[in-house]
């Protein structure tokens, strides 16, 4: 899922498979120039760069942001004795509600009325003391719960000149506890806050549908969690700092899936790809490539079992067709390439020299 997230090329490099009807010649100018023919391609890897937008979207907006939309209504430094953590007020001007201005914006207020009311979870509130509504520092707007220093504490809901808004619990004048942040743009956080970053548990919708459910650290996403998208697309698995992270599953809307490692958002590690056309991969990857020991296999039954790097067979590796057939030899760029071994049922074992795919000689017994 953008930059950020790429699990998440355009496509994977087509695994193709070499046929190679092997006829023993008494000359090696007997044999055809080019005795390798290419079975039409099969679909390759789906689509991905359209897939994983929410994670690159989310933390974009996240990093624009910060989730902490809510310090707009600091003082500013030039005015205060300490940082933001220790802002002072010295009165609360409550004003009539119908001076409060309307913040909202249409994407907000189609997000809020899809979600329905936010439900305030029950907690304390001895010692609060609850005010209407306060116009604070550049004009954001607060109802709610106050503590005897003049701090956000307890319940309350703030407006933004933007149109974001956020309702839940506060402390020390932050957001700390459940709550829910609806920007301006649509997009909404819910779930558990901490010094005003999301922290535990929570869900981001995105206004075109994508969705994030599960931990979070430091404002991103870190822990377990699952992404889904409106074409069906969905990711479970593990995340670390904003990044998948460790092992995870990705099921493509096609049906495509791949189940193994990921690092910093690329299939990269040990894992399984499987193509909805029956094509499927077990081994290594390397930012989203194969590279590595692998086997390929095909739904008739071919199989390439060796090595990859970028993509394409090179070292050693064995290529089987399910009528006996094997090429067991050196591979380069794909194709068989070095000294190899050609196996029929009918003429047995034959060595060999391929050259780009293409047998240059024989070498008799």
């Amino acid at each position: 899922m953008g930059s950020n997230c790429s699990c998440l090329r355009s496509q994977i490099a087509e695994e193709r498979y070499e046929e190679m009807p092997f006829q023993v010649s008494l000359n090696l100018k007997d044999l055809p120039q080019n005795d390798n023919s290419e079975l039409p391609e099969a679909s390759t890897m789906p689509n991905l760069s359209d897939l994983i937008k929410l994670q690159s979207v989310l933390r974009g907006f996240i990093e624009r942001k910060h989730c902490q939309n809510i310090n707009h209504s600091i003082l500013p430094t030039s005015i205060i004795s300490k940082p933001i953590s220790g802002v002072f007020r010295t009165s609360l001007q409550e004003i009539p509600q119908s001076q409060v201005p309307d913040y909202s914006t249409p994407l907000s207020r189609n997000a809020e009325k899809h979600l329905g009311s936010f439900e305030y979870p029950q907690i304390s509130s001895k010692g609060l003391i609850k005010k209407g509504f306060i116009e604070l520092e550049n004009g954001v707007i607060y109802l709610g719960e106050w503590n005897n220093n003049l701090q956000r504490e307890g319940l309350g809901c703030q407006h933004w000149p933007d149109g974001s808004k956020y309702e839940g619990i506060w402390a020390n004048d932050k957001a700390n506890g459940k709550g829910r942040l609806i920007h301006a743009d649509g997009d909404v956080y819910e779930g558990n806050w901490k010094d005003d970053k999301a922290d535990g548990l929570g869900t981001y919708l995105h206004s075109n549908g994508a969705k994030y459910v599960g931990d979070w650290a430091e404002d991103k996403q870190d822990g377990f969690g699952t992404e889904t998208w409106p074409d069906g697309a969905k990711y479970d698995g593990q995340y670390k700092n904003g990044s998948k992270e460790g092992r995870g599953k990705f099921i493509w809307s096609d049906g495509s899936k791949y189940e193994g490692e990921f690092h910093c958002n690329n299939i990269h590690g040990y894992g399984i790809y499987e193509w909805s056309d029956g094509r499927k991969y077990i081994g290594y990857w390397k930012n989203n490539k194969m590279d590595g020991k692998g086997e390929f296999s095909w739904s008739d039954g071919r199989k390439y079992t060796g090595e990859y790097i970028d993509d394409k067979k090179q070292g050693y590796g064995v290529f089987e067709w399910p009528d006996g057939r094997k090429y067991e030899g050196e591979w380069a760029n794909g194709k068989q390439h070095g000294k190899g071994f050609y196996y029929t049922t009918v003429n047995g074992k034959v060595e060999g020299e391929w050259k780009d795919g293409k047998r240059v000689k024989i070498n008799f017994s």
